[in-house]
């Protein structure tokens, strides 16, 4: 019989965070398969826990990120949280798959359109009141959807 542990996985396009199950015996190999990377870089979450994210996950044409509490720059990608300090092999997290996902927030960005009111004049011209007059983007922050019972 395999041993298995559990990991939490956050992907910041669907908000889903889900317990998975990892064999013990393959080490973070299949992290890397998980995050969809060619390299991964351990980001402390606490004293007992790591977590696994992809280096090269800020690049152009990003569609989603999440905010870790404290960590000074958005996480791209899928998030993988285990137990350890990430430089002995990895165990199940101790903490509840709810008290993790309040340490992320999942963001998108958002363009909301923007309608000209009364008779406005831009640089090209008038626009008639109601007209699309640009886009403005926001970022939209959501909590992580959490998925119970998948490990």
């Amino acid at each position: 019989m395999v041993r298995a542990n559990t990991a939490y996985v956050l992907d910041p396009e669907t908000t889903i965070f889900k317990p998975v199950e990892l064999q013990v015996d393959l080490s973070i190999r299949p992290l890397y398969a998980i995050i969809g990377c060619r390299l991964l870089e351990v980001v402390r979450f606490d004293e007992r826990h790591t977590l696994f994210v992809d280096e090269e996950g800020l690049q152009e044409g990003l569609t989603a990120f999440t905010i870790f509490e404290g960590f000074p720059q958005p996480i791209a990608g899928k998030i993988v949280l285990v137990g350890g300090d990430g430089s002995t092999p990895y165990t199940s997290p101790l903490i509840s798959l709810e008290d993790a996902a309040k340490h992320f927030k999942c963001c998108r960005p958002v363009l909301d359109p923007v309608f000209a009111k009364a008779d406005e004049i831009s640089p090209g011209g008038i626009i008639i009141a109601g007209a699309l007059a640009g886009l403005q983007c926001r970022i939209e922050r959501r909590a992580p959807t959490l998925v119970e019972g998948e490990a």
